[in-house]
């Protein structure tokens, strides 16, 4: 962010203010926060928050958090194939199962410790709160980068019994049915009973003909959430809440953007281009012609095996077919809130959570047409939580909040690889390469390690060509990996009011974490059965050499501790204007890579398969941050203007690129990121609200010594030739060679100090417009316009998968009687097509891949109260 824009924007606060001094009758609804762990004015919580009402989410048509993100400045929520990536401020994770969240999710109190459990949809809420900047001692570990707070909807004790029951119709074949009833049972319970139903028929293009899936992704889910109210005493409230969800998408929006082989390439790859030029020439004149068409097989490759080993059974795979390409969630989950009001004003509140999914997932992981790769996953994850507050009345001149925590979590994760070397058609390989053999050893080599193990012209020698023996077509990886993870913690903040205007807060929280994993992984082959291990000594080596896959065992514990302290000073220059500074700090435990082809150690005598290699283990992940702003109500009560300056520092940020069929996990040195905030909201008129929020930022990693290189570093790299630790030259372009213990190459990587880390700016503006047009009828109209400016996608920085910014419009209009109201909408109306997301293709390098959003949508809504 540059000078200019400071000077622009304080030139902006200064004119609104000085016109504070008119006198207007609209004014603004005060809104009510929960993010410093007690109920308060927005404009009295010294830090950077951004609150969206549960009308608002509905009225837009928000259905997910990744939805909801474009309206928060510096946060953005993505889903890609195996995981859903939040990030605020620029800082997220990657795409690795094991990593905890950067931006913790809190619902109704409770921490959602897997982003899996946010992946369905958003229904019945009464308020999102997006808090920016380290959370650590309020809200705990895993919220260096800030916490997503969200309220459902509660049922009021003496509230009358009704409802509300919507229905949405719009593009893609879109269907949403949502609704509510809630009522008092007696004088002292009160029940509220939601649910959402939302189906989908994808929104992209597949025109592969031997795929059953013409359009994807679809998803079909379903949600319901029961709540209780219980005033057991006049000083006892209790809050009972229980979710599930399903969630099923068939399909992925991943599109080939790029399809072009580099100079120097693996044989395997080599072998890819070959066939799909030779079998699929029109993925080639598709992405030449900037179409966004899927054309692909669309089908999990072993998933059906997978299914096998663990004991599980599907229709699909009962009848004999293959798992198509998609996932499966279903989520529970359950908080129970207790407030006692105590003598003297204080309180005391406990919250006590529960939480799990199961998620079957299936990638075809070569994005491609062939039946080449597949990726299955089957996963189950519990989580248990309770915490212990003691809050003391807020209108003492010392206040405070202390508690304690608890949290325990077990996550597993069965996976099978497979790489079908015919591709799914017979006598393919000797069209094109002239041999069947896939993957295997020629008659000199077999009778090399003949001679090498004494075996030769006995009846145990290795016969050149044989399936299963010296030559294989399907080979695969079985693995499963566990992790245990229990963690406690203790905090306490305290505010002072040294004078009527100006009071310092400050605050700690000390946490304490032990983690266990194991891990293990197998090589299977067709021939013995693609989930069913298998130890011959020829395909472990073939394995290692061509996918750089190596059986393993491997069991682990780390144990780490952490102290997030918090401060600051807040001047209350007037009734309606507050200034405040601020510092904070964040931690985000490590923890075990959860991908199958995890190297192991490598010595001079060779693979230690019980001994994890470099990668496995990762490291902590902290935060610091200096922050001043000013919360500003202006026009009497009719405007607010909310700022922030922010200057953070992560240091030893935990990254995930994709290489090969998987990620591998590093931490980079340090990334520094500053900028600017705003949030303005002004009621024009009694008729007419608007609003803006925007964020400028300047975010660049201060060192990154262990970045993946992109396809074309790589390239070069392997154009100098086969490299060891003697190797005269053993970088290209600033990508470096990289070693394992007996002086092989193990893979290489780059520095990317000085890399953009986020975007420059983004944000959202909107006009809200309501006035009655006959007795009783009302009709409202909406604009809203999101925007960004650019960012890359993909962890290597690699220009080709560089998004350029962009802006999309949001139209609502419609009718609104006493129990009723019918809107029609658009979003993104100018149709501009964007992707959450880029990777490299597997096997494939030089290509490239997005993940696309949706175009224009347009849809109806109906609402009806009771």
């Amino acid at each position: 962010m540059n000078n200019t824009s400071f000077r622009t924007i304080s030139a902006l606060a200064i004119a609104i203010a000085t016109a504070s001094s008119g006198a207007y009758a609209a004014q603004l609804e005060e809104i009510i926060v929960t993010a410093q762990k007690r109920a308060e004015s927005l404009q009295d919580v010294p830090m950077s928050v951004t609150a969206i009402g549960g009308d608002k989410i509905a009225d837009a048509g928000l259905n997910s958090l990744s939805e909801l993100s474009a309206y928060v400045p510096n946060l953005t929520v993505a889903e890609n194939a195996v995981n859903t990536i939040i990030a605020m401020r620029g800082v997220g994770i990657g795409a690795n199962q094991s990593f905890e969240q950067s931006v913790g999710i809190y619902v109704d109190g409770v921490h959602y410790g897997k982003s899996r459990q946010v992946r369905t949809g958003l229904f019945d809420l009464q308020q999102v709160e997006a808090l920016r900047g380290p959370q650590g001692t309020l809200f705990g570990k895993n919220t260096l980068a800030g916490a997503i707070n969200v309220t459902s909807a509660t049922p009021q004790v003496g509230q009358e019994s009704g409802g509300k029951v919507t229905v949405n119709k719009e593009s893609f074949g879109g269907t949403a049915i949502e609704g509510h009833v809630t009522g008092s049972l007696s004088d002292t319970i009160a029940l509220r009973f939601a649910y959402k139903t939302r189906e989908n028929d994808g929104h992209l293009d597949n025109s592969f003909a031997g795929t059953s899936l013409s359009s994807m992704p679809t998803t079909d889910e379903s949600m319901w959430r029961l709540s209780a109210t219980w005033e057991a005493s006049d000083n006892t409230v209790v809050e009972l809440k229980h979710s599930e969800s399903k969630y099923e998408r068939l399909g992925m929006n991943a599109v080939i953007t790029q399809f072009s082989p580099l100079a120097n390439i693996a044989s395997s790859n080599a072998l890819m281009y070959g066939t799909m030029g030779a079998i699929y020439p029109a993925l080639g004149q598709l992405v030449a012609a900037g179409t966004k068409d899927s054309y692909r097989d669309a089908i999990s490759v072993g998933g059906c095996a997978l299914e096998a080993a663990v004991g599980m059974s599907s229709e699909i795979c009962s009848n004999g077919g293959e798992r198509p390409e998609g996932t499966n969630t279903e989520t529970a989950d359950s908080s129970l809130n207790i407030e006692i009001e105590l003598t003297n004003g204080y309180t005391l509140t406990s919250v006590t959570g529960k939480g799990s999914y199961e998620y079957q997932d299936g990638i075809d992981a070569d994005f491609l047409p062939v039946r080449f790769i597949g990726r299955s996953d089957i996963s189950d994850y519990d989580h248990t939580s309770q915490e212990f507050r003691l809050t003391s009345p807020s209108e003492d001149r010392f206040s405070f909040v202390l508690g304690a925590y608890y949290d325990k979590q077990e996550q597993e994760i069965d996976r099978n690889v497979t790489v079908d070397g015919t591709f799914g058609i017979p006598h393919i390989m000797p069209a094109i390469i002239g041999t069947d053999t896939f993957l295997g050893f020629s008659p000199a080599q077999v009778a090399g390690v003949n001679a090498l193990y004494g075996l030769t012209g006995t009846p145990y020698a290795f016969v050149p060509g044989v399936e299963g023996s010296t030559k294989f077509q399907q080979v695969g990886r079985i693995s499963n990996w566990k992790q245990d993870t229990d963690s406690w913690a203790v905090f306490f903040q305290g505010s002072y009011d040294i004078t009527d205007e100006l009071a310092i807060t400050a605050g700690v929280r000390y946490t304490e974490e032990d983690k266990s994993v194991h891990a293990d992984m197998d090589l299977t082959t067709n021939t013995t059965g693609l989930a069913t291990p298998n130890a011959h000594p020829l395909l472990g080596a073939l394995m290692g050499a061509s996918f750089a896959s190596y059986a393993h065992n491997f069991n682990e514990d780390r144990s780490t501790d952490a102290v997030m302290p918090s401060v600051n000073l807040e001047w209350s220059q007037s009734d309606d204007n507050m200034f405040y500074i601020a510092y904070s700090e964040g931690f985000k435990s490590g923890g075990f890579n959860a991908v199958d082809d995890q190297d192991p150690a490598f010595t001079a005598a060779g693979v230690q398969p019980t001994v994890p290699g470099l990668g496995f283990e990762y490291d902590d992940e902290t935060s610091s941050s200096f922050e001043i702003g000013g919360k500003h109500t202006l026009l009497d009560g009719a405007m607010n203007l909310n700022w922030a300056l922010f200057d953070s520092e992560y240091k030893d940020q935990q990254v995930s690129t994709f290489v090969g069929l998987g990620f591998v996990v590093t931490n980079a040195a340090s990334t520094d990121v500053k900028g600017l905030e705003l949030d303005l909201t002004w009621q024009a008129t009694d008729n007419l609200q608007l609003g803006a929020s925007v964020a400028f930022m300047d975010g660049q990693f201060g060192s990154y010594p262990g970045a993946g290189c992109t396809a074309a570093q790589a390239s070069g790299l392997l154009g100098l030739g086969t490299l060891t630790t003697a190797s005269p030259v053993t970088s290209y372009d600033g990508c470096h060679a990289q070693f394992k213990g007996d002086g092989t190459q193990a893979g290489a990587g780059q520095d990317l100090v000085g890399g953009q880390v986020g975007t420059d700016y983004n944000g959202s503006v909107f006009a809200d417009y309501a006035t009655p047009v006959a007795a009783d009828i009302l009709w409202f109209t909406s604009v809203d316009i999101t925007f960004t400016d650019g960012y890359f996608m993909n962890g290597d920085l690699d220009p080709i998968d560089y998004q350029d910014g962009f802006s999309k419009t949001n139209i609502r209009t419609g009718l609104r009687g006493d129990n009723w109201d019918l809107m029609l909408y658009g979003k993104n109306v100018f149709d501009e097509v964007t992707p959450s997301g880029a990777f490299d293709v597997p096997l494939a390098a030089g290509s490239h891949a997005q993940y696309i959003l949706p175009g224009a949508t347009w849809g109806a809504r109906l609402s009806f109260t009771f």
